[in-house]
């Protein structure tokens, strides 16, 4: 049997994800991805065992799409930080911003990272859901792979190493205040997108309310001297 087209494995994954857009994972067949790519179920064998293989590349199709918006959100920020202090004509403004840089920099950039991944869920928020819960990682996965369905925690312990580093974290594990961090505001996050707050904060604003709270009390809990070690 001669091998399928070499550009039937991203379409379908992208016809799969439109698939799961609108249903959830355990509602959709190997037949029905087949049937929605014109195609065998036979032929999906090709690239995918099964269809969680399939799902699990679809997970990190959408984490890549979302690692990159986050960067780009990350990127305009510290540019317009940047334009910002440049900008300023009082002398002793720009020395003051030029001595608080070092300590003030890495907690702008948490701040922006953890904001740009809430407004990154509320854009996308099925796809959040998806990647966040509805999809599971593959466990079995070699650590190439596996350290793609974790980049943004890395990131984010990079960030919490240089708060260290500026004396305005107090922590002796970096990783697991990321993972914390990351975990508490997608909770926040997700009791939005399915409307498990009360009905002031559905609404666009209350939402972006809601999760800035969030925010403020993970920032104000890293930087606190008094933690329990």
């Amino acid at each position: 049997m001669s091998k399928p087209e070499t550009d039937l494995a991203p379409r379908i994954r992208e016809k799969t994800l439109d698939m799961l857009l609108e249903k959830e994972p355990e509602e959709i067949s190997t037949r029905d991805i087949a049937k929605a790519c014109g195609v065998t179920a036979t032929s999906l064998y090709y690239y995918y065992k099964d269809k969680e293989a399939l799902f699990t590349e679809i997970k990190l199709m959408c984490i890549e799409k979302m690692d990159a918006t986050i960067s780009a959100q990350i990127a305009r920020e510290t540019a317009l930080q940047n334009a910002r202090v440049t900008s300023l004509q009082n002398a002793k403004k720009i020395e003051k911003t030029r001595k608080q840089g070092k300590k003030m920099e890495p907690l702008a950039e948490c701040r922006a990272g953890l904001e740009a991944f809430r407004d990154w869920a509320f854009a996308n928020p099925r796809i959040a859901l998806l990647v966040m819960g509805r999809l599971k990682a593959d466990t079995q996965a070699d650590p190439e792979k596996m350290k793609k369905y974790y980049q943004s925690t890395s990131f984010a312990k990079t960030v919490f190493d240089r708060m260290v580093q500026a004396g305005v974290l107090d922590s002796k594990d970096t990783l697991l205040d990321a993972s914390l961090c990351i975990a508490a505001l997608w909770g926040a996050i997700e009791m939005v997108l399915l409307n498990r707050t009360v009905p002031q904060y559905w609404t666009k604003s209350g939402a972006v309310d809601f999760t800035d709270k969030m925010i403020d009390l993970l920032m104000t809990s890293l930087m606190s001297k008094n933690r329990q070690q």
